[in-house]
């Protein structure tokens, strides 16, 4: 089995879906929204259905957009294929809402730095950058106590998977640093019973 139609299968549990709604839960049912790394589409499938908002997904990697295509050919969603460390092909204040999940986490400093100046370039004025990342915190124990059945077994190898890059992350309190350098509004909470950092810059 490809990695993208593995992922694709993640997307779909009951967890996932619990990861996701925080992100879900800072986003009205009005506006513009842009999500980058959509991998195979799960969060703009959710709110293009259920919040009625517009939606654009891009990703760098082909296989991950074909299985997104696959999902949200009954929405209206827009998919985009970009290039790493290029300009986003979107004019000035052009979204309401940025939403970049399980990205940042993975890049190196010039990459981060990049991507969030950007987004700003992008971002409607009152508009919010929401950024979701695993924290690499916790244990196994706790994880299945409120996570773990059958289905949801790949929530294993997610926390393990993710777990050395997410707790460096949480730990650099990179977003923080970067806000506070360059007079951003900023707040994180942890989510998931902990196994998730939510950070929002506005």
């Amino acid at each position: 089995m490809k990695f993208s139609k593995f992922f694709s299968n993640i997307q779909e549990t009951n967890w996932y879906r619990s990861f996701l709604n925080p992100v879900i839960n800072e986003i009205d049912t009005e506006g513009n929204l842009l999500d980058i790394g959509t991998g195979s589409g799960k969060l703009i499938q959710i709110l293009s259905s259920e919040k009625g908002i517009n939606c654009v997904g891009v990703d760098t990697n082909t296989e991950m957009l074909l299985e997104a295509k696959n999902k949200l050919k009954e929405t209206p969603v827009r998919l985009l294929k970009i290039e790493a460390n290029k300009k986003l092909p979107f004019k000035e204040n052009s979204f309401n809402y940025i939403t970049i999940c399980s990205v940042l986490f993975h890049l190196n400093k010039e990459s981060i730095d990049f991507l969030l100046k950007d987004s700003q370039r992008i971002l409607k004025k009152g508009g919010k950058i929401i950024v979701l990342t695993p924290t690499g915190k916790g244990n196994i124990l706790t994880l299945a106590k409120h996570y773990f059945s059958v289905k949801n077994c790949s929530i294993n190898i997610w926390f393990y998977a993710t777990r050395n890059r997410a707790k460096q992350w949480v730990n650099k309190k990179y977003l923080k640093q970067y806000t506070d350098e360059n007079n951003l509004n900023y707040k994180s909470t942890r989510e998931m019973n902990g196994f998730a950092q939510l950070e929002v810059i506005n």
